[in-house]
């Protein structure tokens, strides 16, 4: 298992982030012991409320999709802001907001979809894609959303990057054999890069495709330039 940080140069950090780069931590701790992230609701996802002998205040069987603001709409307390809550979190609030109204609310909070938590799988796979994370997921887990391997993919050697605004970590771990290496959860918007064996580099290959996506992933296209890592 290997595992670096890789910080931008001032001049290229100037343009992308307007930021200063961060100091260079411990990422290989950090990031290998990292437990399950949080799966959080946000803007676009679509919940069930249902309240116990209250269905006019409930959400239709299908649920309700929160606005751009992260709120959902609910007869009798309005809209409530759910964003960056766990569903345990958010049914504790809508109760407290539903005590308001209600003698001894009971709410019971679902996840019909995940929309604004998602991780991108592409190269040499066979469904490449920007697939939602409805669940905690582990790197070779993940790789299991877009489908096998391609013919000529470098399979013992999957790439995982997370960029934040002035820094991009890079992870190799075999997708091939089941390994310890391969058990680190992944995070919102990380990204996984099989390449084509003999192809040339990550770098070559990665770029057009980083470039090609929406943010945040460009984001940290102009990190992945200085990333030596990523020229292997």
């Amino acid at each position: 298992m290997r595992l670096a940080a890789f910080l931008a140069s001032p001049t290229i950090l100037a343009l992308a982030c307007h930021a200063p780069p961060l100091a260079v931590g411990n990422v290989e701790s950090r990031v290998a012991e990292a437990g399950a992230p949080r799966i959080e609701l946000g803007p676009g996802d679509r919940v069930s409320v249902l309240v116990f002998l209250h269905p006019e205040s409930s959400t239709p069987a299908e649920g309700a999709p929160l606005d751009t603001e992260g709120r959902i709409d609910l007869p009798l307390v309005g809209p409530i802001n759910l964003a960056n809550l766990t569903p345990d979190e958010a049914r504790a609030r809508l109760t407290d907001e539903f005590a308001r109204y209600l003698r001894d609310p009971q709410v019971v909070v679902s996840v019909v979809q995940l929309a604004s938590r998602r991780i991108y799988i592409f190269g040499e796979m066979e469904r490449p894609g920007v697939y939602p994370m409805d669940r905690p997921l582990t790197a070779l887990q993940a790789l299991t959303l877009a489908g096998g391997f391609r013919p000529g993919a470098d399979r013992e050697k999957v790439a995982l990057l997370r960029g934040r605004r002035d820094a991009l970590q890079v992870y190799f771990f075999d997708g091939a054999t089941p390994g310890p290496d391969g058990l680190v959860f992944v995070q919102p918007d990380d990204f996984l890069f099989v390449r084509l064996s003999g192809a040339g580099t990550y770098r070559d290959q990665m770029l057009p495709v980083v470039q090609s996506l929406v943010p945040p992933i460009t984001g940290f296209a102009s990190l992945l330039v200085v990333a030596d890592q990523l020229n292997q």
